[in-house]
């Protein structure tokens, strides 16, 4: 298959290639990451089996229960190879490596080794590392996607609930400012409604109240108050 190479040159973030080729958006332990095809690959070793590049839907570990019928794990790193894409007799499982930890120089092993200046014929190999790539950066874009709208749904939630609680504390203070003044305003109503500032000095003449006349006065710096007894008990009968 021809695959032209593209027109803006790109540089991968972990190998610091710098070419005309196809590379890879992806998130990477919570950070954006821009690999060519070999490096997203080597960081997702768990991610497919190093032999044939097929994608796992659903990663698997060694100690995944159909493991050990299905895989071989690598003694050096989390990969797991297809039984059936290995030669038979199996290798044993406390020795086998990788074909990239088992490579003379696993640092420099390229899961795509094409030329990047120029444009490529690409055979199977190569059109299935890119491939088994690009559903790798796929799978965790949608993760990275589906982690951000969780987290900006609980946002949402905790939002609102901060806003209720907002919102019926002042409904709260309202209810004791309204009671607060209800309670001043009956206060002063209570105090009456004269208000003596000085003592008041009373003269009363003859009998109780002044006799059959029954009468006192009341004097003071603020007020005079006059009492007046219409009779005594005795002199109106």
């Amino acid at each position: 298959m021809y695959l032209p190479a593209p027109n803006a040159t790109s540089t991968c973030t972990n190998c610091g290639l710098t070419a005309r080729s196809f590379f890879h958006y992806l998130n990477l332990r919570g950070i954006e990451r821009h690999l060519c095809t070999s490096c997203v690959l080597r960081l997702h070793p768990s991610s497919f089996c190093p032999s044939c590049l097929e994608f796992f839907d659903h990663p698997l570990t060694a100690t995944s229960s159909a493991t050990p019928n299905r895989f071989l794990s690598c003694v050096k790193c989390s990969s797991l190879t297809h039984l059936r894409c290995l030669p038979s007799p199996h290798p044993s499982p406390s020795t086998f490596l990788c074909p990239p930890c088992s490579s003379p120089s696993p640092s420099s092993y390229s899961f795509f080794p094409i030329d990047h200046s120029a444009p490529q014929n690409l055979d199977t190999s190569l059109a299935s590392a890119l491939l088994c790539a690009s559903k790798i950066a796929f799978a965790s874009l949608n993760r990275y996607h589906s982690a951000a709208r969780a987290k900006a749904d609980r946002s949402v939630r905790e939002s609102a609930a901060a806003r209720k609680k907002a919102r019926d504390a002042l409904d709260h203070l309202s209810v004791v400012e309204k009671t607060k003044r209800a309670a001043e305003v009956s206060g002063s109503r209570n105090l009456g409604i004269h208000k003596v500032t000085n003592p008041v000095s009373v003269n009363a003449h003859g009998n109780g109240f002044g006799g059959n006349n029954g009468s006192a006065t009341a004097t003071g710096t603020s007020e005079d108050v006059k009492l007046e007894r219409v009779q005594s008990d005795n002199g109106g009968r």
